[in-house]
């Protein structure tokens, strides 16, 4: 699995006030307050970045030992916005998922799916991934002997 996102990033991206609407717990006028609901959000977190390994893993092995500080900011963006889908479905309210949001999180999974069949160059964003794949499982090599097709066609 990648690592890329921290419930701090994730709502250093999006706002306390927006976290705490879609992942927050307690009442305004409990003895703790209203607080984010950090479980939660980090079992989100986990998620969308399983389900963005499961696009980018195989072309891009060495992103699963790679430390969240190096990772491509396209892909913790992808990570970022399939969470906050994921907070805002997980509180019952249709109403939470948004024009903008439902945009993000299908503009995230066509990336994903761009980088896996190879149309989008994640190495980019990443210069130590160049290199790691040219497709999206790699590239095979082979020595094939030279096609008989002419000398056996000559003559007709």
């Amino acid at each position: 699995m990648i690592s890329c996102l921290t419930v701090e990033d994730f709502i250093a991206l999006f706002g306390e006030r927006e976290v705490l609407a879609i992942a927050g717990i307690g009442g305004p006028n409990s003895a703790g307050g209203r607080r984010v609901d950090e479980a939660r959000v980090q079992a989100a977190i986990e998620r969308a970045a399983s389900l963005a390994g499961g696009y980018v893993l195989a072309g891009f092995p060495q992103l699963a030992e790679m430390p969240a500080v190096d990772m491509p900011a396209a892909l913790c963006g992808a990570v970022a916005d399939i969470t906050r889908w994921y907070l805002r479905d997980d509180t019952g309210d249709a109403g939470m998922k948004d024009d903008v949001v439902r945009r993000r999180y299908e503009d995230a999974l066509a990336w994903l799916e761009g980088v896996q069949a190879g149309r989008i160059d994640l190495a980019s964003d990443a210069p130590e991934l160049a290199g790691a794949a040219d497709g999206p499982v790699g590239r095979v090599h082979a020595d094939m002997p030279a096609s008989r097709a002419a000398s056996a066609m000559r003559g007709w």
